[in-house]
């Protein structure tokens, strides 16, 4: 009489065990692909700035299409490929219109006061500081100048300073000697519009 008690035969073998230090193919093939991986960025990183030159590029190898847009100067090309840029000169353009025309005015005047020569100034005006010399337009957005001059046969200029001041239609021009006392000295006088 057979019971329970029998050993019943096994329908099926057991697998093997693998030992635990071993990783499973999943595991290898993942670290394989993650070593390859990290190397390759580690050459990448290991290569020298601007280690690529012309000895290392072929001719053709690179395109417009793959330079970035004002990446190159003039200095970077060739002098035969600036040359070959360069076209003939164009057709001349129109003539623009003509600019205003300037005005000079001038005057010079002795240490009495007349007025030597002039062109334009219609008055002269002398008073105990200075002159005032009027002209035929309003010149106070014009530029005046004065320098002290010599008088009849006087070589040197006298020492002194001189100011001027647009003001309107005319000119104040105050003379001093070099001390600083206001008296009338010999200038001329030039206003440019």
């Amino acid at each position: 009489m057979t019971g329970p008690e029998e050993n019943p035969v096994p329908t099926h073998t057991p697998r093997p065990r693998r030992p635990r230090w071993l990783p499973s193919p999943a595991m290898a093939v993942a670290m394989v692909a993650l070593f390859v991986s990290l190397s390759g960025g580690a050459y990448a990183v290991s290569v020298a700035r601007n280690s690529v030159g012309h000895q290392q590029i072929r001719t053709g190898a690179v395109r417009s299409s793959e330079i970035k847009n004002s990446s190159i100067s003039t200095r970077d090309v060739s002098r035969n490929a600036r040359r070959s840029l360069k076209g003939a000169a164009g057709p001349q353009g129109p003539v623009g219109p003509a600019g205003p025309t300037g005005v000079t005015y001038h005057a010079g005047f002795s240490s009495g006061g007349p007025i030597r020569g002039n062109s334009n100034s219609n008055q002269q005006i002398a008073n105990g500081t200075g002159q005032i010399v009027g002209f035929d337009r309003d010149v106070s957005a014009c530029e005046a100048v004065a320098t002290l001059t010599t008088s009849g046969g006087d070589i040197d200029v006298p020492p002194g300073r001189i100011t001027v001041r647009p003001n309107g239609a005319r000119v104040e021009v105050r003379t001093y000697d070099s001390d600083g006392t206001p008296r009338g000295l010999p200038f001329n006088l030039i206003v440019v519009c």
